[in-house]
């Protein structure tokens, strides 16, 4: 028999958001020689009972925990995800002597601060269909681990983290999607999830992806995509969402993903939204996305005042927005523009450029963040923190003893002045398009964790991207 690893997903958010990571991670061990077992506590209505009844029947070698989640990266809320995995670690380690290794998107954002936190024995920084294999196999042959790529681990009272070895997407057998319930996941939180690459490399200064998923941008086959797209709609789920920072980045990859999902008959089948950038996006790439079944896509706009998107870092100004708006409303796809409030360079009269111009370009949804999180290692964080937190204007949050932000901390202009969150909405009124950061007139709450509204419409029938659930809501729609 196979020596068993224990994959455990401990995701406490609703609406459920199917952890992809486990079905790669899980094809992965089982392609160098390893039984993968997923402990799915989504499910759990006791965790604790869950977890005994599985290590009484499962002795695994190491049991991995994918941690999806930091917090939920919303400045009203500011909910913090880091204790409750804490918890399933205490849990886990009532229940078996196995190492414990912690991963995820999540995680690898902070590998070094979270170690420590979570209590657990090792962690990967970055993909883990390479290192965790590599992990088990050592501790398994009482081997030393400790020069994998990607291994977090403690030398001494020294927290050491190896660089990271991307892995080969090629080789990976990713399109399986065999070990997940996806289509409850599917049934309950609304959408299925899929990659076609990882990786970013543009150069906003405020995004964690380029930490998590590294930024050098490697390309899945897309006919692989496509197979994998085919083996969930086999599983019965029939909506899915990019997994991408941006599905449009290359573009010619999108286009190529497009053709392969057309070839194979599987845009008849499916519905799909996505993440895009509006730099890189046109009408040929509208109607190729519309033929291959895409109905919904996510823009970061972030702004609609040009010096600001310079500040941030982004590549696209206020007439690829326009260009954009355009091509969606020609091929029939319906799009939100995601903006981002508060960061250096914000006044009251940016922020009121920026609603006015949402409500010319009239997408048919603007979520609005009001309060930039930040993140360590970014170039936001190294622009605005020049000593002790506490010290430093324009900064709310957790900010005594949070020096590495692994607790959430948001910058907000100084020259906003307070009440940021019911200025915008001032400025959006009743207009329903507007997913604001604090709910009132017309505007609907923009965070999807334990939105109620959100996760009964699910129940009752609707699927798709959140936004387009809200938006389909306020329409008097009915599901998609």
């Amino acid at each position: 028999m196979n020596p068993i690893v224990t994959l455990v997903n401990a995701n406490e958010m609703r609406p459920p958001v199917g952890p992809v990571a486990l079905d790669y991670l899980a094809a992965g061990l089982e392609s160098h020689g390893f039984e993968p077992r997923v402990l799915d506590l989504t499910w759990a209505g006791n965790a604790e009972a869950a977890i005994a009844r599985h290590f009484a029947v499962h002795e695994p070698v190491l049991v991995a925990l994918t941690v999806r989640n930091v917090d939920d990266c919303y400045m009203a809320s500011q909910h913090w995800c880091i204790p409750h995995a804490r918890e399933t670690v205490e849990l886990l380690r009532r229940h078996t002597g196995a190492p414990i290794v912690v991963g995820g998107v999540g995680y690898s954002v902070m590998p070094g601060a979270l170690l420590p936190e979570l209590g657990v024995d090792y962690g990967v920084a970055g993909e883990g269909e390479d290192a965790l294999p590599a992990l088990a196999r050592a501790l398994a042959a009482g081997d030393d681990p400790t020069g994998i790529a990607g291994l977090v681990w403690r030398d001494g009272g020294d927290i050491r983290v190896n660089p990271r070895q991307p892995v080969d997407l090629a080789a990976m057998p990713l399109s399986r999607r065999a070990w997940l319930d996806n289509a409850r996941y599917w049934r309950e939180g609304g959408q299925g999830g899929f990659e076609t690459k990882r990786g970013c490399g543009a150069g906003c200064i405020y995004c964690a992806d380029p930490l998590s998923k590294g930024r050098a941008v490697r390309l899945r086959d897309p006919r692989d995509v496509a197979q994998e797209i085919a083996n969930l709609v086999a599983q019965g789920v029939a909506h899915l969402h990019t997994c991408d920072a941006e599905f449009n980045m290359p573009r010619s990859h999108a286009l190529a993903v497009c053709d392969a999902i057309i070839e194979t008959g599987l845009a008849e089948r499916v519905r799909w939204w996505a993440y895009c950038a509006p730099g890189s996006f046109d009408d040929e790439l509208a109607e190729r996305m519309r033929r291959a079944g895409c109905v919904g896509i996510d823009f970061g706009a972030d702004h609609g005042c040009d010096e600001q998107l310079a500040r941030l870092g982004r590549d696209h100004r206020m007439a690829d927005l326009e260009r954009t708006a355009e091509a969606c409303r020609r091929h029939g796809i319906v799009f939100m523009f995601d903006i981002l409030l508060g960061a250096p360079g914000e006044t009251r009269e940016t922020v009121g450029w920026t609603i006015e111009a949402m409500k010319r370009l009239a997408p048919d949804r603007v979520g609005i963040s009001a309060g930039v999180r930040l993140y360590p290692d970014t170039p936001l964080a190294a622009q605005v923190i020049r000593g002790p937190l506490i010290e430093q204007p324009g900064l709310t949050g957790a900010l005594e003893g949070n020096d590495d932000l692994r607790r959430p901390v948001f910058y907000v202009a100084p020259e906003l002045g307070p009440g940021i969150g019911r200025f915008v909405n001032e400025l959006a009124g009743d207009d329903p398009r507007f997913l604001c950061p604090e709910a009132e007139s017309g505007t609907a709450d923009y965070n999807y964790r334990e939105n109620p509204t959100l996760t009964d419409a699910i129940q009752s029938g609707y699927r798709g991207a959140y936004w387009d659930i809200l938006r389909r809501l306020q329409e008097g729609l009915g599901p998609v």
